[in-house]
Protein backbone atom coordinates (compact mmCIF):
# COMPACT_ATOMS: atom_id res chain seq x y z
CA UNK A 1 0.00 0.00 0.00
CA UNK A 2 1.26 3.48 -1.15
CA UNK A 3 1.32 5.89 1.73
CA UNK A 4 3.49 8.73 -0.12
CA UNK A 5 1.67 11.76 -1.29
CA UNK A 6 1.71 12.67 -4.82
CA UNK A 7 3.73 15.72 -5.35
CA UNK A 8 5.26 15.72 -2.37
CA UNK A 9 8.76 16.26 -1.49
CA UNK A 10 10.28 12.91 -0.65
CA UNK A 11 7.30 11.19 -1.24
CA UNK A 12 6.38 10.91 2.41
CA UNK A 13 3.70 9.18 3.93
CA UNK A 14 0.74 11.29 5.07
CA UNK A 15 1.49 11.65 8.78
CA UNK A 16 -1.00 9.30 10.84
CA UNK A 17 -1.91 7.26 7.57
CA UNK A 18 -0.26 4.06 9.22
CA UNK A 19 -2.92 3.94 12.15
CA UNK A 20 -5.69 3.89 9.89
CA UNK A 21 -4.82 0.32 8.35
CA UNK A 22 -4.29 -0.82 12.27
CA UNK A 23 -8.33 0.39 13.23
CA UNK A 24 -10.70 -3.04 12.75
CA UNK A 25 -13.62 -0.25 13.59
CA UNK A 26 -15.91 0.60 10.79
CA UNK A 27 -14.85 4.40 9.37
CA UNK A 28 -18.40 5.59 10.02
CA UNK A 29 -18.97 4.74 13.54
CA UNK A 30 -15.57 5.15 14.24
CA UNK A 31 -15.58 8.57 13.59
CA UNK A 32 -19.05 9.65 14.64
CA UNK A 33 -17.57 8.93 18.05
CA UNK A 34 -14.32 10.62 17.29
CA UNK A 35 -16.21 13.39 16.95
CA UNK A 36 -18.28 13.28 19.74
CA UNK A 37 -15.37 12.17 22.02
CA UNK A 38 -12.70 14.73 20.43
CA UNK A 39 -10.01 11.91 20.18
CA UNK A 40 -9.08 9.29 17.76
CA UNK A 41 -10.93 6.57 19.92
CA UNK A 42 -9.74 2.70 19.55
CA UNK A 43 -7.36 3.48 16.77
CA UNK A 44 -4.28 1.67 18.49
CA UNK A 45 -3.51 -1.08 20.81
CA UNK A 46 -2.02 0.78 23.11
CA UNK A 47 -4.30 3.68 23.58
CA UNK A 48 -7.31 1.42 24.50
CA UNK A 49 -7.44 1.79 28.32
CA UNK A 50 -6.70 5.76 27.97
CA UNK A 51 -9.78 5.91 25.24
CA UNK A 52 -11.82 3.83 27.50
CA UNK A 53 -11.11 6.33 30.24
CA UNK A 54 -11.78 9.05 27.65
CA UNK A 55 -15.30 8.01 26.78
CA UNK A 56 -16.25 7.88 30.24
CA UNK A 57 -15.31 11.30 31.27
CA UNK A 58 -17.39 12.47 27.82
CA UNK A 59 -20.57 10.65 29.15
CA UNK A 60 -19.30 12.44 33.04
CA UNK A 61 -19.49 15.47 31.21
CA UNK A 62 -23.21 15.30 29.63
CA UNK A 63 -24.35 13.78 32.73
CA UNK A 64 -23.03 16.83 34.21
CA UNK A 65 -24.26 19.21 31.83
CA UNK A 66 -27.91 17.67 32.56
CA UNK A 67 -27.34 18.46 36.26
CA UNK A 68 -26.10 21.62 36.03
CA UNK A 69 -29.42 22.82 33.80
CA UNK A 70 -31.10 21.31 36.90
CA UNK A 71 -30.33 23.46 39.48
CA UNK A 72 -29.74 26.34 37.62
CA UNK A 73 -33.72 26.16 36.77
CA UNK A 74 -34.27 25.11 40.37
CA UNK A 75 -32.09 28.53 41.31
CA UNK A 76 -34.00 30.64 38.81
CA UNK A 77 -37.53 29.13 40.03
CA UNK A 78 -36.73 29.59 44.06
CA UNK A 79 -35.92 33.01 43.23
CA UNK A 80 -39.12 33.66 40.77
CA UNK A 81 -41.66 31.74 42.95
CA UNK A 82 -40.42 30.89 46.65
CA UNK A 83 -41.64 33.54 48.42
CA UNK A 84 -39.88 35.06 51.64
CA UNK A 85 -41.16 33.95 54.46
CA UNK A 86 -43.51 36.06 56.38
CA UNK A 87 -44.49 35.64 60.05
CA UNK A 88 -48.01 34.21 58.55
CA UNK A 89 -46.83 31.46 56.20
CA UNK A 90 -42.85 30.78 57.62
CA UNK A 91 -43.04 27.81 54.95
CA UNK A 92 -43.36 28.24 51.36
CA UNK A 93 -46.53 26.56 49.94
CA UNK A 94 -46.42 22.79 49.07
CA UNK A 95 -47.25 23.23 45.42
CA UNK A 96 -44.52 25.65 45.00
CA UNK A 97 -41.73 23.65 46.58
CA UNK A 98 -42.79 20.04 44.63
CA UNK A 99 -41.15 21.30 41.20
CA UNK A 100 -37.94 21.90 43.57
CA UNK A 101 -37.95 18.36 45.31
CA UNK A 102 -38.62 16.48 42.25
CA UNK A 103 -35.58 18.61 40.01
CA UNK A 104 -33.56 18.07 43.35
CA UNK A 105 -34.18 13.93 43.36
CA UNK A 106 -33.66 14.21 39.34
CA UNK A 107 -30.50 15.89 40.18
CA UNK A 108 -28.78 13.24 43.13
CA UNK A 109 -29.91 10.47 40.24
CA UNK A 110 -28.27 11.85 37.88
CA UNK A 111 -24.63 12.58 39.65
CA UNK A 112 -25.52 8.91 40.97
CA UNK A 113 -25.48 7.63 37.58
CA UNK A 114 -22.13 10.23 36.82
CA UNK A 115 -20.30 8.35 39.64
CA UNK A 116 -21.07 4.58 38.26
CA UNK A 117 -19.92 5.90 35.04
CA UNK A 118 -16.75 6.76 36.73
CA UNK A 119 -16.88 3.54 38.39
CA UNK A 120 -17.16 1.33 35.32
CA UNK A 121 -14.65 -1.59 35.86
CA UNK A 122 -11.15 -1.45 33.64
CA UNK A 123 -9.77 -4.87 31.96
CA UNK A 124 -5.98 -4.87 33.71
CA UNK A 125 -4.84 -7.87 32.04
CA UNK A 126 -3.04 -7.82 28.77
CA UNK A 127 -4.34 -10.97 27.66
CA UNK A 128 -7.96 -9.71 28.29
CA UNK A 129 -7.33 -6.52 26.18
CA UNK A 130 -5.88 -7.90 23.70
CA UNK A 131 -9.07 -10.36 23.08
CA UNK A 132 -11.48 -6.73 23.22
CA UNK A 133 -9.15 -5.57 20.48
CA UNK A 134 -9.24 -8.53 18.26
CA UNK A 135 -12.44 -10.17 18.53
CA UNK A 136 -14.61 -7.33 20.22
CA UNK A 137 -13.90 -4.14 19.45
CA UNK A 138 -17.00 -3.15 17.51
CA UNK A 139 -19.82 -4.84 20.51
CA UNK A 140 -17.50 -2.08 23.13
CA UNK A 141 -17.69 0.71 20.28
CA UNK A 142 -21.32 -0.06 20.15
CA UNK A 143 -21.83 0.36 24.26
CA UNK A 144 -19.79 3.77 24.56
CA UNK A 145 -21.23 5.35 21.43
CA UNK A 146 -24.91 4.51 23.04
CA UNK A 147 -23.73 5.73 26.83
CA UNK A 148 -22.14 9.09 25.01
CA UNK A 149 -24.86 9.15 23.03
CA UNK A 150 -27.89 8.74 26.17
CA UNK A 151 -25.69 11.38 28.07
CA UNK A 152 -26.22 13.70 25.53
CA UNK A 153 -29.52 13.38 24.99
CA UNK A 154 -30.31 14.29 28.47
CA UNK A 155 -28.51 17.31 28.20
CA UNK A 156 -29.81 18.42 25.12
CA UNK A 157 -33.62 18.08 26.34
CA UNK A 158 -33.00 19.26 29.74
CA UNK A 159 -31.03 22.75 28.00
CA UNK A 160 -34.31 23.15 25.48
CA UNK A 161 -36.51 23.35 29.13
CA UNK A 162 -37.57 26.91 29.86
CA UNK A 163 -39.08 26.23 33.49
CA UNK A 164 -38.82 23.97 36.23
CA UNK A 165 -41.68 22.95 36.07
CA UNK A 166 -42.30 21.39 32.12
CA UNK A 167 -39.24 18.95 32.95
CA UNK A 168 -40.50 15.61 32.16
CA UNK A 169 -39.16 13.69 35.15
CA UNK A 170 -40.39 10.52 33.78
CA UNK A 171 -38.27 11.09 30.50
CA UNK A 172 -34.89 11.82 32.24
CA UNK A 173 -35.49 9.14 34.49
CA UNK A 174 -36.26 6.95 31.09
CA UNK A 175 -32.84 8.03 30.21
CA UNK A 176 -31.13 7.67 33.37
CA UNK A 177 -32.45 3.97 33.47
CA UNK A 178 -31.23 3.21 29.48
CA UNK A 179 -27.61 4.53 30.84
CA UNK A 180 -27.87 1.99 33.72
CA UNK A 181 -28.50 -0.64 31.86
CA UNK A 182 -25.92 -0.08 28.83
CA UNK A 183 -23.59 -0.01 31.82
CA UNK A 184 -24.84 -3.48 32.83
CA UNK A 185 -24.84 -4.27 29.71
CA UNK A 186 -20.57 -3.11 28.83
CA UNK A 187 -20.07 -4.73 32.30
CA UNK A 188 -21.18 -8.28 31.48
CA UNK A 189 -20.07 -8.27 28.13
CA UNK A 190 -16.62 -7.14 29.71
CA UNK A 191 -16.77 -10.14 32.36
CA UNK A 192 -17.41 -12.52 29.29
CA UNK A 193 -14.23 -11.12 27.70
CA UNK A 194 -12.11 -11.58 30.96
Amino acid sequence: MDLAVPGAAGGRPLPGAGRRSLSRVSDTLGDRLRSLVGSDVYSAKGRLRSDDTLVRERVGRGLGEASARLRELISRWRADRVPPSTREQPFPPASVMEPIRKGERLCRAIEDVASAVRGLPVLNADKVWDRVRGVGLEELLQFDWSLVGESDALATELTEVAELDAVDAAAVEGRLRRIRELMGDRRRYMEIQA
